[in-house]
């Protein structure tokens, strides 16, 4: 079977999607639809390796540091609470014992975010206030802050890992320390890779954690320009105890987590292999690389995720660049 065969299998529930496999210099690209290389998709979460990218290089640099308290430049979450337990009613709070920090944000342990039971009171309020996807009323940033800063921890700080809303936190705390989270992005990654289509979808509100559209093209250039760099074994190095995956499954099939993303530790699956590092984004995308074999795979689809659990055609197609 060819890559072409997979998208084609899959083509009544998948009509449009494009699919690469880089190994070096040898691409192997398919398509349905009528897309290709350059056609622009949103890419959704696959925006988090790329702002998790950014965020790190800044450390690097010395910006900023993992260990900073991210009330020096987000105020309005200076003081969080938490509710008592995870079932407890958003009314039922205790002051947080240790601020957010920007680790916290990279390896969404920030408290604020979503668990495998999202009819948990606080989520539920998470989703009212401050989730920020399908909205059709999106505010500023400086606005989302108060909003979010209602909606009590899920846990304190650091003690679990929870998806999403850590990094629309994080793109904020970007924007704010450099001036322009678009800005930065295009000087820190886009423009270094050779990413010349990738931007923001909304303009009003820039996500950290699902804003950015790509195509096949920018991404492949972003995952050789990860392997390329002295920061891929930070971004895959995995920050979740065993405990931690197997609450986290509906979201990581039994891998760890990183910064921005997953990195394969169980082998589980054909295409499993230790330190796979990449996500996927409900839009229908997904893009990922073995730094072991030099390999990268992107595949780009207009068919949005119903659920948590990888689509039959993401997994078919990481089956095949598995062989």
């Amino acid at each position: 079977m060819t890559l072409q065969d997979v998208l084609e299998t899959h083509r009544a529930t998948t009509p449009n999607a494009v699919a690469l496999v880089a190994r070096g210099d040898d691409v192997e690209f398919a398509a349905v639809g009528g897309e290709t290389r350059a056609s622009v998709f949103a890419i959704a979460s696959v925006t988090k390796p790329i702002v998790a990218y950014a965020a790190q290089s800044l450390v690097q640099d010395g910006g900023i540091a993992l260990d900073d308290p991210i009330a020096k430049w987000l105020p309005e979450l200076a003081e969080p609470k938490v509710v008592r337990t995870p079932q407890s009613p958003v009314d039922d709070v205790v002051a947080a014992t240790t601020p957010i920090t920007v680790r916290h944000l990279q390896t969404s342990r920030s408290g604020w975010g979503f668990a495998a039971d999202f009819s948990l009171p606080a989520t539920e309020k998470l989703f009212e206030k401050a989730h920020l996807h399908d909205r059709p009323d999106l505010p500023a940033p400086d606005e989302w802050l108060p909003r979010l800063a209602e909606v009590p921890l899920l846990h304190q700080p650091g003690e679990g890992w929870l998806y999403n809303t850590s990094y629309d936190v994080l793109g904020v705390l970007l924007d704010r320390v450099t001036g322009s989270l678009p800005d930065f992005l295009a000087e820190r990654v886009f423009a270094p890779f050779g990413m010349t289509a990738t931007s923001f979808l909304s303009p009003v509100f820039p996500s950290g954690a699902g804003g950015l559209s790509s195509t096949a093209n920018d991404l492949l250039a972003f995952c050789r320009g990860l392997l390329a760099s002295d920061l891929l074994p930070v971004l895959a190095n995995d920050t979740m105890t065993a405990d931690e995956r197997e609450t986290a499954e509906i979201f990581l099939e039994g891998q760890g987590w990183g910064h921005g993303g997953s990195v394969d530790v169980v082998d589980r699956d054909p295409w499993n292999v230790p330190g796979r590092y990449g996500w996927v984004g409900g839009a229908g995308t997904a893009a990922h690389v073995v730094a072991s074999q030099g390999k990268a795979t992107v595949l780009l689809t207009r068919t949005a995720m119903t659920s948590p659990a990888s689509p039959p055609v993401m997994r078919d197609f990481w089956e095949l660049a598995a062989g």
